[in-house]
Formats: structure tokens, sequence, C-alpha cells
């Protein structure tokens, strides 16, 4: 459907845009081609700008109209009557506030006033008590087929909806049905019993009371339930009778059956239960501990291996630079090893290069060995040098001083940036011990201020 305003935007466009000399946005030109390439460029941007105006016509005409409708609304029905009478609400109906404006000849001022619901007549509240009353039967059975058989809680409510009275219960014997509609038939006789309810129904300052009976249905126990029942009841006679006895002997036969007691530690019961339960949930929780562990071990090679790549370059470069082969710089390093591990020092590099030196001494060629000590280590860089031993192995060490000495410097860089990362890393983790400890001294601070306020 064609907004009406669209007629109204499209001369308007026009004329603003005779009144700017007929220039058009260049930006919202170059966005419009892009996206509508097939299409003139002119047709387009008119097109835009008046759907544009158009929307912003729409908006003004919705911002006036709902401004001049919103007085009329908030008015509502018009409470004051021919100037002088204000319309209650009926009961139930709630009150209200009205803003009325009072003028007496050269004075005038505002006033907010509280109109209050009509109160019911005296005939009104006799005629719908009786209503309630009459209906309450049904409205407070719950589930229960009436009052006169009752087996399930009761529904005691507080008010009935379309009546304005509020209902009080309370029951002549409270331990059977309280008096929240709990039902206990615990113990009943097999002919049941009558309970009475009485009920509070006010309005306002004014009460009236009214009473039904309720009849409770005995509980439908099994054999086994009534024995043990009375075993129950036998148990607290006995406990009754020999009070004053530093022993309680427990009853041996009831009903012609034999008793056999037994003692049972329900704290132990629970506790096998318990472990039962957290056993494998503990074997789980381990297994899963194990396997953080061991990706917090590999993350820590990671990270070691990358802190000692810079100078694991630099020796490699300054043993080549002394005449040494590569065969040699590996043992040269290894044997180094050997003397920080005796200090306590294990480093995982130089056990990767321990492991290559025994390679070359079994036999293995040399440029398997640089392959697999790359791929050991993982780290990209550490493959890239053992791409860079293995190629320059038949081709002298001028060119390889070279790469290795750029090898190093990059790696020197990397292990700054590291250094940064990890004291970045570090500010953070004590950012919220710094703000804890800030928490307390201001604690610190205050609490003795508050105190002194306080004896004043």
């Amino acid at each position: 459907m064609k907004n009406p305003l669209f007629s109204l935007a499209e001369k308007l466009y026009k004329k603003l845009w005779v009144l700017t000399g007929k220039k058009r946005n260049p930006e919202i030109g170059r966005a419009l081609s892009q996206l509508y390439p097939a299409e003139n460029t002119e047709k387009v941007y008119d097109r835009f700008q008046i759907k544009r105006l158009t929307l912003a016509l729409t908006v003004f005409c919705v911002g006036i109209v709902s401004a001049a409708v919103l007085p009329l609304c908030s008015r509502g029905e018009g409470r004051l009557a021919e100037g002088v009478r204000l319309i209650r609400n009926e009961w139930d109906a709630g009150d209200y506030r009205v803003r009325l404006r009072a003028e007496a000849e050269e004075w005038s001022r505002e006033l907010s006033f509280l109109v209050k619901e009509r109160e019911l007549s005296e005939k009104e509240r006799s005629s719908l008590i009786a209503e309630l009353t009459e209906a309450l039967p049904d409205l407070i059975k719950g589930s229960n087929p009436d009052l006169s058989a009752v087996t399930q809680d009761l529904d005691l409510m507080t008010a009935v909806e379309g009546y304005p009275f509020r209902l009080v219960w309370s029951s002549e014997d409270s331990k059977r049905i309280s008096r929240g509609g709990e039902v206990d038939r615990t113990g009943l006789r097999e002919a049941g019993e009558w309970v009475r309810l009485s009920v509070r129904i006010s309005y306002g300052q004014e009460n009236a009371n009214y009473f039904y009976d309720i009849f409770l249905l005995p509980e439908q126990l099994s054999v086994e339930e009534r024995f043990f029942g009375e075993l129950g009841e036998a148990l607290k006679e006995a406990d009754t009778e020999q009070k004053n006895e530093k022993e309680l002997l427990l009853p041996n036969y009831l009903r012609g059956k034999e008793i056999k007691w037994e003692e049972r530690d329900d704290v132990s019961g629970q506790a096998v239960w318990i472990i039962l339960l957290l056993t494998p949930l503990c074997a789980m929780a381990l297994c899963k501990g194990m396997e953080n562990d061991l990706e917090r071990s590999c993350k820590k090679r990671n990270r070691q291996l990358l802190l000692d790549y810079p100078e694991f370059v630099s020796k490699l470069r300054l043993y080549l630079s002394a005449g040494l082969t590569i065969k040699n710089a590996l043992f040269r390093m290894a044997s180094d090893y050997f003397d920080d591990q005796a200090k306590g020092k294990e480093r995982y590099l130089y056990k990767e290069i321990k492991l290559a030196c025994h390679q070359l001494e079994n036999g293995v060629a040399q440029e398997q060995v640089y392959q697999d000590f790359g791929r050991r280590c993982g780290e990209m860089r550490y493959r890239r040098l053992s791409f860079l031993l293995s190629v320059h192995l038949k081709q002298g060490n001028q060119q390889l001083l070279v790469l290795l000495s750029q090898e190093a410097d990059s790696a020197q860089e990397d292990r700054r940036s590291m250094a940064r990362k990890a004291g970045e890393e570090a500010g953070t983790k004590l950012l919220l011990p710094m703000m804890l400890m800030m928490v307390v001294v201001m604690f610190l601070v205050l609490l003795p201020a508050y105190m002194g306020f306080g004896s004043i």
C-alpha cells in the first residue's frame, strides 16, 4: 500500500532540490551506485531521498497526532460532573486520585484528591454475604466430593473474586485441619471424625462469623500398615510406663506375631551410599585432572622451548663461527647441558639435543637427525631451523651464518614480545588482589569516621 504522504514528499523534494541548487550528496550517490549498478544513479538517488523524506513526514505526523490525542486520553471518562460532583468507582473497582483546579475569585490553586470507591449499603452487604456463605462449601472443598466426605486438603481462601470481603478461617481441631486447609487423618478412628470450621467475614470494621462442619473419613490402611501403627503406639505406651526405669523393654509380641528388634545405623548407611556415589566421581575428576596436568606440562614445555630458542640459535652461530661443524656444535651444547644438569637445571631443549647426539653417535644420517629434531620440538621456529640445517649441510657455513644471524635477531624480538605479554598478563592477574586491598583500606579508613559520626 502506497504511503499517502509519498506524493507530498515527492513535491516537497522537488522544491528543496531546486532551492539547494540541484546538488546531490556524492557519498550517498556512490553507495547507491554500488548497490544498484544496473539502474540509473540519478533516479535511484531521487527515489531514496523521497523515501527518506516520506519517512520523516510520517514520523512528524504521528508525533503531532500523539501530542494532540494524549491530553484527551488522559482526561478519561471525565470524573467531574456538572463542575461540582465527582463520580466514585463502584465497589471492588478501587480508589483513584484526581487532580483538580479550584478558583475562588482572585485565587486559584491545583489540588490532588483521593476519591475512594463506593461502599456497600447494609442491604447490599447482607445480600452478598448470604450469597457468599451459600457458595463457600463448593469453593473450599477442593478435590473432595463435598464437606461430608473429606480425604484431601481443603482450599481455605482468604478472598473470593467478586466479593469485597476478607475471610479468616479457624478450626476447633488444628491438628486435623490447619488454618491453611491441610488435612491430617493420621490415627483417625474407623468411624471418622467431625471437625468444625469457623470463618470470619470482614468488611471494613464490620465482622460476621459462620460455621461449617467437616467430616473426615478414616485412612484406608492395609493390614501391615495397621500392624506397624499399633506397634508405634505400643512403643509409646512402653516408654510412658517405663519412664523411671534405666532400660526400656521393647514389646516381643503383638497380635500373636513375634517381633525381633535390630539396631540400624543410619549414619553409616548414608556414608556408604555417599562413598559409593563419590568414588566414580572422584575417579573421573582425577582422570580429568591428569589430563589437565598433561596439557599444562605440554604448554610449559612449548613455552620453555620458545624462551630457549634465541639462546640456542646464538650459541649455534657462535660455534659455527668458531669453525665447528653443526654436529660438533650439538655435541658441545650437550656437554654444557650435563654441567647444568649437575647443578639441578633441566631444560627440554637440551634433552632434545642430547637425543639428537645419541642418534648421530649411532650412525643416523645428519639430515634425518636434524629433521627429527625439528619434528620433536614441534614449534614452527625449530622446524624452520632444522630445514635450514638440512639444506646447508653440503653448502658450507658461510651462507648459513648469515641466516642464523637473522634468525637470532628475529628470535630475540619475539622473546621481548613474549616478555611484554607476560608482564601484561601478570598485571591483569594482580588487578583483583589490588582491588580487594583497596576495599580493605577504604573500610579501615571509613569505619572510624563512621563510628565517630555516631558518637556526635
